[in-house]
């Protein structure tokens, strides 16, 4: 459980990097399109398996899976 919490925050400071660089992009920044290109997908991607993982738990709930009472 740990690992997971672990990834989830280094992907949070991953995409407030990415929000820093598109506005030093706006701004006349350094990076090229395909990097920052690259930078979103890779976001995009590890939120996607986030949000379905807590969607999946909240699926289970209502079929009655993991229910302590």
């Amino acid at each position: 459980m740990g690992w997971k919490k672990l990834f989830y925050w280094l992907l949070g400071l991953f995409v407030v990097f990415l929000i820093i660089v598109l506005l030093q992009k706006i701004l006349g920044g350094s990076l090229g399109f395909e990097e920052i290109t690259i930078g979103l997908l890779i976001a995009n991607l590890g939120y996607s398996c986030y949000i379905n993982s807590k969607l999946s738990e909240h699926l289970g709930w209502h079929k009655g899976k993991g229910n302590s009472s």
